[in-house]
């Protein structure tokens, strides 16, 4: 019996930069139509972007503070954001040299997640 080796041709991936964030094809597919997303940390390590919509920003749904710019280039997407970098890092301990994550869509709760504590832990970065 085999043991199939999982492709990275879908796999989301996440790179975190001293000065931005960046969002590999897959994983910027979901903020096509996004100019500003939403960031957020659980207590369990787990950082969320979801993305805002015209309608969203129309319908004043979010606070104006809340929301971060998204750039979406041809394959890729980037949240350029010193500050919130700077936050990163302090919560895992470390600069942020462009480490490579592993991201998930949740469609439920359209938020695009990946785990800081693979960090601690090595196996969820690439």
């Amino acid at each position: 019996m085999f043991e199939w080796v999982k492709g990275n041709a879908q796999v989301e991936v996440v790179t975190l930069n001293e000065n931005n964030i960046t969002l590999n094809q897959n994983a910027s597919s979901h903020f096509l139509d996004s100019h500003y997303v939403m960031v957020g940390f659980s207590s369990s390590s787990i950082v969320g972007i979801k993305p805002v919509t015209k309608r969203d920003l129309d319908l004043n749904a979010y606070p104006k503070e809340n929301l971060h710019k998204i750039s979406v280039g041809k394959g890729y997407a980037k949240i350029n954001n010193k500050a919130l970098c700077d936050l990163i890092a302090t919560k895992v301990g470390g600069a942020l040299t462009g480490q490579k994550l592993v991201a998930t869509f949740d469609a439920k709760e359209n938020v695009l997640t990946f785990d800081l504590s693979a960090f601690k832990e090595k196996g969820g970065l690439l």
